[in-house]
């Protein structure tokens, strides 16, 4: 059998992007179970320019645009300890998997196209008596794919392309300890509800942002509560004295900024006791900014907890980016717009409704609303991105007069600032 058309998602260009070595384009799409646990994410990655233009599909350059990827980013800082979907060519797989890739948090993920001749099947064996675990993606099954069956841990099928009756028929024909389905292009909660209901195991898809609006829904008491905190912390015109009150009598809110403060990242040599202490030391807009964090954590009661992760990571890209187009303020409005982003979601509201109680300035309200403005741009380049759509992301960069290199390192700084803020409200939990 020939090869085929092996390659991996990380293959396509990117139009006109030049990058020095150490650039990749990076992002993640989580994975969850029927009850909305998190399984793991799937790593989206491309070459922030193809180095060599006689390789079209990139398998020259794929183990070092992984490796990149990883080195500069962190593994860890990027799926936090879930498991780690990365796909791999053909020639990768036959060639060596990069040492940055652990079997014990990896799975490799072939592209539908790899087929299964005796190379192929020969390198998986070897590799999964390493440890490592399989997925296939787009997966068909046919003469040339049914031999990776049984070698794979996970099969990939596109939710939207199949009826209801191959679904049924791949998770009821599921052979005991054999792969399990993974739905992907589960963009709906419709799509969603009703791949649960023929026992689909596992989703991938835009499903989790989108905002299912319930009619009528009286918003309970205690998210009312940190609605109006949060409603407090975005003036723009809050004075120190005021957020001083307003934090130092949410005695949670409270203890979590002075854990924060004396954590070993600040490496203080004494103990800040006061939050009045930790405004001198930090400043207002930052202690702001970690409130409201907080403030919509906990207004997070039905939606998944993946989605506050999706709005704090949000909220710092465009905080970076938009300082870099607006300065400081450019910089906080970014921040507000960001983590305001999927409040409809998590309130089950209109976003209409919810910016009602929000004093955001009007340029962040009518970008929340959609309409066109630096500030909608800005939100779009990093949905754009985060939804691994690289030459939108590029083209909505430029049009904000972005390098649009700026990009992956400010969603790298994002995934390491989200992930710190959640090991810190951890330690302050317990």
């Amino acid at each position: 059998m020939k090869g085929g058309r092996a390659g991996i998602h990380m293959a396509q260009t990117l139009t006109a992007t030049v990058a020095p070595p150490g650039h990749a384009f990076v992002a993640r799409q989580p994975i969850l179970d029927q009850t909305r646990k998190l399984l793991g994410y799937e790593l989206l990655l491309k070459p922030a320019s193809p180095s060599d233009p006689h390789a079209s599909a990139l398998d020259r350059t794929s183990a070092r645009v992984i490796s990149e990827a990883l080195l500069s980013i962190g593994l860890d800082s990027l799926t936090g300890g879930k498991p780690a979907f990365v796909n791999i060519s053909r020639r990768l797989l036959l060639e060596g998997i990069p040492d940055v890739l652990p079997a014990k948090n990896v799975v490799l993920q072939l592209a539908g196209d790899v087929e299964a001749d005796s190379e192929v099947i020969e390198a998986c064996t070897t590799l999964r008596q390493a440890g490592y675990a399989f997925a296939v993606d787009e997966f068909v099954l046919n003469p040339w794919t049914a031999d990776l069956v049984p070698l794979s841990s996970y099969l990939k099928v596109g939710a939207s392309a199949i009826d209801a009756g191959t679904r049924a028929k791949l998770i009821t024909e599921r052979a005991p300890g054999g792969p399990a389905l993974i739905a992907t292009s589960v963009d709906t909660i419709g799509l969603f509800d009703a791949l649960v209901g023929v026992g689909c195991p596992y989703f991938q898809g835009l499903f989790i942002g989108e905002p299912v609006v319930k009619r009528g829904r009286i918003v309970p008491g205690q998210q009312l509560t940190y609605l109006r905190l949060l409603r407090a912390l975005n003036n723009p015109d809050l004075s120190v004295a005021a957020l001083e009150e307003l934090v130092k009598h949410d005695a949670a809110l409270c203890h979590r900024i002075l854990q924060t403060v004396n954590s070993a990242g600040f490496a203080l040599r004494t103990t800040v006791r006061s939050i009045g202490d930790a405004l001198l030391l930090l400043g207002r807009d930052t202690v702001r900014r970690w409130a409201s964090l907080w403030a919509l954590a906990s207004l997070n009661e039905r939606a998944h907890p993946e989605v506050v992760v999706m709005a704090t990571i949000r909220a710092r890209c465009c905080e970076i980016l938009g300082g870099l187009i607006g300065g400081d303020e450019g910089g906080t409005d970014g921040f507000f717009l960001g983590l305001c982003s999927l409040l409809d979601t998590i309130l089950e509201r209109r976003m209409s409704e919810v910016l009602v109680d929000l004093p955001l300035s009007d340029e962040t309200k009518h970008a929340l609303l959609g309409a066109d403005s630096t500030g909608r741009r800005l939100l779009d380049c990093v949905i754009a991105y985060e939804r691994g759509k690289w030459d939108e992301a590029v083209s909505a960069a430029r049009r904000l007069g972005l390098d649009p290199l700026r990009l992956p390192k400010a969603y790298a700084d994002a995934l390491r600032w989200s992930k710190e803020l959640d090991q810190q409200r951890a330690t302050s939990a317990a």
